[in-house]
């Protein structure tokens, strides 16, 4: 086995349009595994919106959540490594969206925060598995009275208004933070010094395993740091046309199985892989 760590992006990569885990992607990790090859999750989610599908899928050791911040044990749900936002950096864009009226959230613990619930929230607790919290206050106050330093912001917005809002959040925020979609109506704001990459690089590292010998598969904007770090980079075919240009092998869509097919397929490779090889 040449690719002994395969880490994979959750929604829209692993699980279908609709949500759904394949039986023919359970299977094809256990497989894996079971030939001795290291397999995780990466995901934006928090942590508690995660660990239901690892549980479903029998999935052990480490998953990595809210976009790299986070890398914990899926059994005993030790924290191995995690890095926020400090508080008044956090306080600081929260007061600039309010000012904006752009409506946002962030986390504590299994819960995710905002000051008022609205149809967004309500989207995202059914996505994610979580609980919210209303602070009943400005977010940003809420976040400054009580010192939190979250691992990431997250906005909802009608998918037109993203490319706009991300551009001037980009132009404001961007020397310090990474800031980028992960759905169409989804905005991620982490520290410049948190990625999907960062974190798979920790994550073989606590495996000795090389960069040449990871391949990582997505589908979204923020999983372009891990797919460009990956000795091989794979994106499912319902994945868009930017992140595509940055693939070295491109498999069938999230409905298709296409985890599956990267995993049986570079899982059983004895040699590095060659663009162009045949499939």
């Amino acid at each position: 086995m040449y690719y002994k760590l395969i880490c994979s992006d959750l929604d829209d990569t692993l699980l279908t349009s609709d949500g759904r885990v394949l039986p023919a992607v359970t299977e094809a990790v256990h497989r894996y595994e079971k030939a001795g090859g290291k397999f995780a999750l990466v995901t934006g989610r928090m942590t508690a919106g995660a660990l239901p599908i690892a549980e479903k899928m029998d999935l052990h050791g480490e998953i990595i959540t809210y976009q790299g911040a986070l890398l914990s044990d899926i059994d005993s749900r030790e924290v191995l490594f995690s890095e926020t936002i400090p508080t008044s950096d956090a306080v600081r864009i929260g007061e600039y969206l309010e000012k904006r009226g752009v409506y946002y959230q962030t986390y504590i613990g299994d819960r995710f925060y905002t000051s008022r619930a609205n149809d967004f929230t309500v989207l995202y607790g059914k996505l994610s598995f979580a609980e919210f919290v209303e602070t009943g206050v400005p977010l940003s106050r809420y976040l400054s009275e009580n010192a939190v330093s979250p691992p990431k912001i997250l906005i909802m917005k009608d998918p037109e208004e993203i490319p706009a809002i991300q551009k001037e959040l980009i132009d404001v925020f961007g020397e310090g933070f990474l800031i980028n979609t992960s759905k169409p109506f989804i905005i991620e704001i982490i520290p410049r010094t948190v990625s999907k990459a960062f974190a798979v690089k920790r994550l073989a590292e606590r495996y000795g395993i090389p960069r040449e010998q990871v391949v990582c598969v997505g589908d979204s904007q923020n999983d372009l740091p891990m797919i460009d770090y990956a000795g091989v980079g794979a994106v499912v075919n319902n994945a868009s046309a930017e992140v595509k240009s940055h693939a070295d092998f491109i498999a069938p869509s999230n409905d298709e199985g296409g985890l599956a097919f990267v995993i049986d397929h570079f899982g059983s490779m004895e040699r590095a892989y060659r663009p162009g090889d045949p499939v």
